[in-house]
């Protein structure tokens, strides 16, 4: 598996965007190696097949709303005078002139970069199909990291059929953690908050995929061969969101 820790550079969230929007303008090549082969897939529109997310096999298991159900009141004017909430909006908005390329990698350096991420998390959590997030305690914030990236990216018009919040765990069992997915040009992109750049699914050698869903489906998921199958994927999810717990 690769190594997800880096090290954080010394600069704001808008610097960090700055850098990559003005490359961009003066026609400089992006270090995200992996997105300069996309395409002008249009990605607003749902697509027609969808390879297997981290070349597991997956199951279907209902909507997050109904599984997971939760309510988190959000006083919507308060949350838009937040400035944190304020400037990542405005941020969503200088990207959406981009083209794909450029709104994913906007936003995944935005997010990686900010300190306001908690003010962030505190609106995209108010959302009815973001239970899983919301029942799990992660001192890592990768939960709230990658919830906020899939908010983006469908705020941006990405089609919700294109994008997964996805549970991972290690091969030892030692580390878990929560990546967005979204898939482009029949490829699955992973934004992960422990590692800078933009990477396709198949470069998680060691990763195990148990979880995912969007706004619509819930999916358990497991390798091929594995005997535990979706029982075994469900019960690391159970332990991930504590079920039968008070």
């Amino acid at each position: 598996m690769q190594s997800f820790s880096k090290q954080r550079r010394e600069i704001t969230p808008w610097s960090a965007i700055g850098e990559f929007l003005n490359g961009m303008r003066m026609g400089e090549a992006s270090d995200e190696s992996v997105l300069d082969h996309i395409g002008a897939a249009n990605p607003a529109i749902a697509p027609r097949s969808a390879p297997p997310l981290f070349n597991c096999r997956a199951k279907k298991v209902g909507a997050p709303a109904q599984l997971f159900p939760h309510a988190q009141r959000l006083n919507a004017a308060k949350a838009a005078a937040d400035p944190a909430v304020s400037g990542w909006l405005d941020m969503l908005e200088r990207l959406r002139p981009f083209n794909i390329k450029g709104r994913i990698a906007g936003i995944h350096r935005y997010l990686a970069n900010t300190d306001d991420l908690g003010a962030i998390a505190r609106v995209v959590r108010s959302l009815s199909w973001t239970g899983p997030v919301v029942r799990t305690h992660r001192d890592d914030q990768s939960g709230d990291a990658a919830l906020a990236r899939y908010v983006s990216l469908r705020h941006l018009g990405i089609h919700t059929e294109r994008l997964r919040l996805v549970w991972l765990s290690d091969s030892s069992g030692s580390a878990d953690w929560i990546v967005t997915a979204i898939l482009v040009d029949g490829q699955w992109l992973i934004l992960d908050q422990y590692y800078g750049d933009v990477v396709g699914d198949d470069a998680y050698l060691d990763a195990l995929p148990y979880f995912s869903l969007n706004a619509e489906v819930c999916r358990l998921h497991w390798r091929p061969g594995d005997p535990a199958g979706a029982e075994g994927a469900l019960r690391l999810l159970g332990g991930q969101l504590k079920f039968g717990r008070a």
